[in-house]
């Protein structure tokens, strides 16, 4: 928080996940989740807890059924696909039986079962690694806080009560209040936490809501700013509460440069991220979810450069059939040709990986049983998943790769070399026709990038892991507030090993790109051009800024950038150096 003398303003910041300006009052939602009541419950009352359950659960999917029916109406299918996750995990068996069996077992009311049941499962998915499963944390809380209120006979239809125009602030809302907010009503909303890729983040940029979420504000400050006047900037994260008069006048400005820089970048859609002097790099996209296939064209990537497969496996009480996967991958691959689709094996891990699926409890998920450990450890898995890749790939030609996550040594590649080579002769011999396939491995843990020449001996490409090669290498989770301070991309450590990695890969004869944040921050990608990289992977929204700033600099030059910079020993120098020239030659990009 920042107080100026500009007229009593106050300044917060937060993390952008929706763009866009609002100008109102604030309006506070102070919703306190109740306590759950514990009580012990006598034999007897065992099944009509369990009745009372059973309706909770139906009263609940009327409820979700009809939020997503609205959805698709207003904002189409792939929106409203979010909602299906809400009624599989509503229904989903594991949770049901485990809470029928608990509720046998410790006699207590249903409500305390079922809570306790819900807080195990949510306490799994928040340790895995997989940024998208973490976040299906709040879809769990979502649906369970549902359950609950209808166990308690409550209704919670907030969004009737607001009947004024308002920035609207919260705690946090949950996918299905987002869904359900009056857009006529609601300007603009910030939340205490939040992340860019939770589902009530992708509902407000569908909304065209422009939003703020992890301000630097604590809902009881914000509470005694009720009703005050704000700016909400959702491209800086930033709300300035009684703003003054040129404080609006600029952020007025502000809007119509944006809108000038967004029509100037989406005219860039159709052009190649060449460099000034002739170097071309690839730039493709990231994707979690079949639905978001049509945002590959619309931001002007060449490709899928990471196709996260766990959106197929998880929700759901069982693994996904070879035909359901095969179907899959070939509406990414035909959705993306004449460019391809790098498919991901099975990047999952920790405790309870999936419903249904349970591995002994480790100590340190984050060290245990995940990735390409997991799927040669259930090879069934592992092959049934590669079988309708290679399906795909005989349906899609050269359009699709395939590559291995959290690869630490070479035996793990040729242990599923092995296997894909096994599949690839059985369904030959069955007359399946598949092409060359280009099979490359990630670099996500720094003994693999230590030993990436001989990684390289392997396989046809290497993509660069940057999210958990700097946590692996730095020892710090990028999710420690505390820490996030030290998680920094342009550690020399860090660029010395993506610079190992690529002379390495280079030295083989393949290819070598890089996915992750650090792909999607636009003052480090002319480094990254530098020291050679060939391919960049990042989500669908950076793509035009990443492209522009790879148009703004020459090969030669970021070369020679790059020979300098990685003599240095701080880091904070390196970014410094490096936002510098990016002001420079894209200024428009910080607006």
């Amino acid at each position: 928080m920042t107080d100026t003398a500009n007229g009593g303003e106050i300044r917060y910041s937060g993390l952008a996940v929706s763009p866009g300006f609002a100008h109102g009052p604030l309006r506070v939602l102070e919703r306190g989740e109740a306590p759950v009541p514990v009580y012990s419950i006598g034999p007897e009352q065992v099944g009509h807890e369990a009745g009372r359950f059973e309706r909770a659960i139906e009263k609940t999917k009327l409820e979700l059924l009809r939020i997503k029916e609205g959805v698709a109406r207003n904002l189409g299918e792939g929106d409203a696909n979010i909602f299906e996750a809400h009624l599989l995990l509503l229904e989903d068996a594991t949770i049901v039986a485990a809470t029928l069996k608990q509720l046998e077992a410790k006699r207590l009311n249903i409500e305390a079962v079922y809570n306790h049941v819900i807080g195990r499962y949510v306490d799994v998915l928040g340790a895995l690694e997989d940024p998208y499963l973490r976040e299906r944390v709040a879809d769990v809380r979502d649906v369970a806080r549902r359950v609950l209120q209808n166990l308690a006979g409550e209704e919670g239809a907030f969004a009737e009560s607001i009947t004024e125009p308002c920035i609207l602030v919260a705690h946090d809302l949950a996918p299905s209040d987002t869904a359900q907010l009056p857009t006529d009503k609601v300007l603009g909303f910030v939340t205490c936490i939040g992340s860019m890729t939770s589902h009530t983040a992708i509902m407000a940029r569908s909304l065209a809501i422009p939003a703020i979420v992890g301000i630097e504000a604590t809902l009881h400050e914000l509470k005694a700013l009720e009703k005050t006047v704000a700016v909400l900037d959702g491209y800086k994260g930033q709300l300035v509460v009684r703003p003054s008069e040129s404080t609006i006048a600029e952020s007025g400005a502000a809007e119509t440069r944006h809108a000038h820089v967004i029509q100037e970048l989406t005219r860039l859609r159709d052009t190649r991220a060449t460099t000034t002097d002739g170097r071309a790099i690839v730039l493709s996209a990231n994707l979690g979810r079949i639905e978001d296939l049509p945002d590959v064209a619309e931001c002007g990537a060449e490709g899928v450069g990471l196709f996260r497969t766990e959106f197929l496996f998880s929700d759901r009480d069982e693994f996904p059939s070879e035909d359901e996967q095969a179907e899959m991958y070939c509406r990414a691959a035909d959705a993306v040709k004449p460019h391809h689709v790098i498919l991901r094996t099975l990047d999952l891990g920790g405790d309870k990986l999936l419903p249904g699926t349970h591995v002994s409890t480790e100590t340190n998920p984050f060290l245990g049983m995940r990735a390409i450990r997991f799927c040669l450890a259930h090879p069934e898995v592992l092959r049934t998943q590669l079988r309708a890749m290679l399906r795909a790939a005989a349906h899609a030609g050269g359009h699709v790769k395939i590559m291995y996550p959290m690869v630490c040594c070479v035996q793990e590649v040729r242990q599923a070399n092995a296997i894909l080579a096994e599949e690839r002769a059985r369904l030959e011999a069955g007359g399946v026709r598949i092409p060359d396939i280009e099979v490359g491995c990630m670099i996500e843990v720094p003994s693999a990038a230590l030993t990436a020449e001989t990684l390289a001996t392997e396989v046809k490409f290497f993509s660069i892991g940057s999210n958990d090669l700097i946590q692996y290498t730095i020892a710090i989770d990028r999710g420690n507030e505390e820490l996030a301070h030290l998680y920094d991309p342009t550690h020399p450590g860090i660029l010395r090993l993506i610079e190992h990695v690529i002379n390495a890969a280079h030295q083989a004869g393949i290819w070598v790109g890089l996915c992750g944040e650090m792909a999607g921050e636009f003052s480090i990608v002319p480094l990254l051009v530098g020291m050679g990289i060939d391919e960049l992977s990042t989500g669908p929204a950076q793509v035009p800024r990443v492209k522009r700033a790879i148009q703004a600099v020459s090969q030669v030059e970021m070369r020679a950038l790059a020979d300098g910079l990685l003599n240095l020993h701080s880091g904070e120098e390196i970014r410094a150096r490096l936002d510098a020239l990016a002001r420079e030659r894209c200024p428009e990009l910080f607006d």
